[in-house]
């Protein structure tokens, strides 16, 4: 994909995921699903977490280990905590922008070894292959956000004594 279509498709999947993840009611932001990592309001604690990553991976100064998750990840968000998250994500979101727009023209495909934790091999990365995992990243959570969102729905109308089939 060559760079402007990324940067297009970045922006895009970036709106892809705030329209799903404004749909998450504030009383949603703390639901977990048994087996899962990541609370509804983590998702967006995660996000962050893999724009910072790979942010990192594009500057071409990653770390020889990433700093753990908080824990806001798997116990959710406050409304305001939200609303600070979402912030976080929009400057992460344009320094991945500005960093790959100021890329000379041959480094958007060069391969450069990247070891991403301690132990491991290095991967041959470019910076088209990092936009692409990270367009693919923020689709991917859009449908779990939504389906987390009905879940939740659903036990909430349960334990409230009402049927999604109710007429109200």
């Amino acid at each position: 994909m060559d760079r402007e279509a990324a940067l297009a498709g970045f922006e895009a999947a970036r709106a892809e995921w705030e329209g799903a993840y404004a749909k998450v009611p504030d009383e949603a932001l703390t639901y977990l699903k048994p087996g899962d990592d990541y609370s509804l309001g983590g998702l967006q604690v995660h996000v962050n977490w893999v724009l910072a990553h790979y942010l990192r991976v594009l500057e071409g100064a990653v770390a020889t280990e990433d700093p753990p998750l908080s824990e806001d990840a798997r116990d959710g968000l406050t409304a305001q905590q939200r609303r600070e998250y979402l912030a976080e994500m929009a400057r992460l979101h344009d320094d991945v922008m500005a960093t790959v727009t100021g890329l000379d023209d041959s480094a958007w495909e060069r391969l450069t070894p990247v070891v991403y934790g301690p132990g491991q091999e290095p991967y041959l990365t470019s910076p088209e292959a990092v936009m692409g995992w990270l367009i693919d990243h923020y689709r991917e959570h859009v449908q779990q956000c939504a389906d987390l969102v009905e879940e939740w729905s659903a036990l909430v109308g349960q334990t409230s004594g009402q049927t999604s089939d109710s007429p109200d």
